[in-house]
């Protein structure tokens, strides 16, 4: 399939400087593009390659100051770019409706129209599955777990017991949902586990990647809100409750009983202590440790984590040490001259 600049820009909801009627015949990353491609700018980083790529359009901000001989201004590049891949790109069908052979579906369970069923999945008893889910080869579904409509559940997922996944969920290979939270507590002979008997609630629109786990509550559940999209190998506690429309990047995870607000991001490799509040709106950059409570809208950063502007400074006052030693050391040659210059210029008192 291909598109003119003016007929992208009509997709887009953009604005076309230079020729509407070129003609795009595919996407491509800025520093990949070749003829006939349109490509984007979003990160700043990538402006470099504005002067160099070989794309015959770029995607930019209403409010890019530089020059390229195709341009389509739009309020979201990125979006935008992501609103036109499926214009180009034929996603991979998913499966037709059918039961494979060799799944194994309890007889209580009750399943929806229109819904795939692959091999070697097992739905046990009580189970209630939507309408339109796809459930790919390998995944269990444990007793009194419910699937809404429209989602796909990858190969090999693990859904345990009294878990209830919303509409239009998807969640990838190897994430388990519902594993015991790690409650355990010492005893004079050992270690005792407590038992771990509430459940998971996913809401709509929910998205989780591979290898990632989400722990069941002691009593109550452990729940994501609606649209919240968590990334590969994150771990998510017993009892934690994150908001709607949060982003959570790969190989983060939060302790039990916290709680995380709506519209949050969490960026890669950040650890939350347990029992915390993350207010709304709240950013944590990478590799943080958050140990307290987190306001609403403000941005955090560093190990343990604080304010970013007031954690910056610190890092640039601690990167300065080497030189301020330095200076210091200089400083007290000086000043040890000084002193000696002055006892040798002393005259002997006479009595």
């Amino acid at each position: 399939m291909t598109y003119t600049l003016a007929q992208i820009a009509q997709l887009v909801n953009g604005k076309v400087e230079g020729n509407s009627n070129t003609v795009i015949t595919d996407l491509a990353e800025i520093q990949h593009a070749g003829k006939g491609e349109l490509t984007f700018l979003s990160n700043p980083k990538y402006a470099k390659f504005v002067s160099e790529t070989r794309a015959a359009a770029i995607l930019v901000a209403s409010d890019f100051d530089g020059r390229f001989p195709n341009l389509i201004r739009v309020a979201d590049p990125y979006l935008a770019f992501s609103q036109l891949v499926p214009k180009f790109r034929t996603p991979l069908p998913l499966p037709k409706p059918g039961t494979h052979a060799s799944a194994k579906i309890a007889g209580s369970a009750l399943i929806g129209k229109n819904c795939y069923i692959g091999p070697n999945v097992i739905i046990a008893a009580n189970c209630k599955i939507g309408n339109h889910v796809t459930l790919l080869g390998n995944s269990y579904i444990g007793q009194y777990s419910e699937i809404g409509d429209s989602s796909l559940i990858f190969a090999n997922v693990s859904i345990y017991h009294r878990c209830k996944i919303g509409k239009n969920v998807r969640i990838h290979s190897g994430t388990v949902i519902g594993s015991d939270g790690f409650g355990f507590v010492r005893t004079p002979t050992g270690i005792a586990k407590i038992p771990q008997e509430g459940g998971v609630e996913i809401g709509d629109d929910v998205e989780i990647g591979s290898n990632s786990s989400v722990d069941r509550g002691t009593l109550g559940n452990t729940v994501i809100g609606k649209g919240t999209k968590l990334d590969n190998l994150i771990q998510i506690a017993h009892n934690v409750k994150i908001g709607e429309y949060c982003f959570m990047a790969a190989m983060s995870g939060i302790a039990g009983s916290t709680q995380v607000g709506n519209y949050v991001t969490i960026a890669a490799q950040v650890g939350i202590a347990g029992h915390l509040h993350i207010g709304d709106g709240a950013v944590i950059a990478a590799q943080s440790g958050i140990s307290k409570d987190v306001p609403p809208n403000t941005i955090m950063f560093g190990y343990p984590a604080q304010e970013q502007s007031k954690a910056r400074r610190e890092i640039a006052h601690v990167r300065s040490l080497p030189d301020m030693k330095a200076r210091l050391k200089q400083l007290e040659n000086e000043l040890d001259l000084l002193k000696k210059r002055n006892h040798d210029g002393q005259k002997p008192t006479h009595h």
